[in-house]
């Protein structure tokens, strides 16, 4: 038996697969090579038992469910909470695997002048080809590369894979463009964040005053990291703040922030053509940003009305599917080639639609 003072199933069914692997661990006897195996069965106080004796009733009767499932597997009590943990580790170790075996792929969504219609930025976005559920957005498996500790493994793969093909681009005799990368919080907050990416620049041969690091707003209220926003500084690259708005940053915290870029977050974009307040507090991100000789970046573009009150605010660039989806580094070209129309209420081309 063993106990656990943390009440996480999902720290449960860690312990649970720690003890199978462990146990299962080669062991020679009488010159046989032997893979113990074991059922483990688990029980929740006080969910499933509110003494001694009947959690340890829970906990053998959950045992003998994972025996009749098949042996070498760990059960709940409750077999909705073994099927959520089970999917749980499945998708951690697809991830481990989609790492290994070149699985994550990068779009890239353009990110527009406003002054010209040039496509003068790309962001660069992580795509998941998983080869059973197809393609895997980034909210379901970022996370999870957080929670596993693999972020930084991503990070790089990531950044590395963004910076050759912004290159092939620069071979191909296209002028060179702002390549955004995100950085989870995670990452950014690691020492090795700045080795990382001195690494890959010097490795893909990258101009850093074209590469910029797009990190969210919390890692701003995180006074520690005001070290690590200098040391990349130091390496000629630009910094943007991610979803601008939706976090408690400060205008002093701001102000002493050796940021290039604000990027406004989406929700207030898409808010504005209904709701005035959001207009007015884009209108005061953008004043502020131009006081503090930032650049502004406005998210999810979707509409004519949107780029409307965007111009008449004086935002700097626009991203969003109004111009285009994301899409592979093969479709870019075509983008960095095109000249989109951004005077309001004139007929605009654009590429993709509206969102689905």
């Amino acid at each position: 038996c063993i106990l656990l003072d943390d009440l996480s199933y999902n720290y449960a069914a860690e312990v649970a697969s720690r003890c199978l692997q462990e146990v299962n661990r080669a062991l020679t006897l009488g010159g046989r090579v032997l893979h113990p195996r074991i059922s483990v069965g688990i029980a929740t106080y006080p969910r499933d038992g509110k003494d001694p004796h009947s959690l340890l009733k829970a906990a053998d009767s959950a045992m003998y469910a994972a025996k009749q499932a098949g042996k070498h597997r760990y059960a709940f009590y409750r077999p909705e909470l073994t099927q959520r943990a089970r999917e749980r580790l499945d998708m951690e170790q697809a991830l481990r695997r989609a790492l290994e075996n070149g699985e994550l792929v990068l779009h890239y969504q353009p990110q527009i002048a406003m002054a010209s219609g040039r496509v003068t930025g790309l962001e660069a976005l992580v795509r998941w080809h998983h080869p059973e559920r197809g393609l895997v957005p980034p909210n379901e498996f970022i996370p999870v590369a957080e929670r596993i500790g693999l972020i930084r493994r991503l990070g790089r793969q990531v950044l590395r894979a963004a910076c050759a093909q912004a290159r092939q681009w620069q071979a191909q005799g296209f002028p060179p463009v702002q390549l955004a990368v995100n950085i989870s919080p995670l990452h950014f907050r690691d020492p090795a964040i700045v080795t990382d990416t001195r690494a890959i620049l010097d490795e893909t041969g990258f101009d850093p005053a074209h590469l910029e690091l797009e990190v969210t707003e919390n890692v701003v209220q995180v006074g520690d990291n005001l070290d690590y926003f200098h040391r990349i500084k130091d390496l000629g690259v630009r910094i943007a703040i991610d979803d601008f708005g939706t976090g408690y940053s400060s205008l002093s915290s701001l102000k002493q922030l050796p940021i290039d870029a604000l990027k406004v977050d989406q929700l207030f974009v898409r808010d504005m053509v209904k709701d005035p307040a959001s207009a007015t507090l884009v209108g005061t991100i953008v004043g502020m940003a131009k006081a503090l000789g930032l650049e502004v970046v406005a998210e999810g573009v979707e509409s004519e009305e949107e780029l409307k009150i965007l111009a008449a605010l004086g935002c700097d660039l626009l991203q969003g599917y109004y111009f285009s989806r994301p899409v592979t580094a093969e479709e870019v070209p075509t983008l960095l080639k095109r000249r989109f129309t951004t005077e309001p209420l004139a007929h605009t081309h654009h590429v993709g639609g509206p969102h689905p």
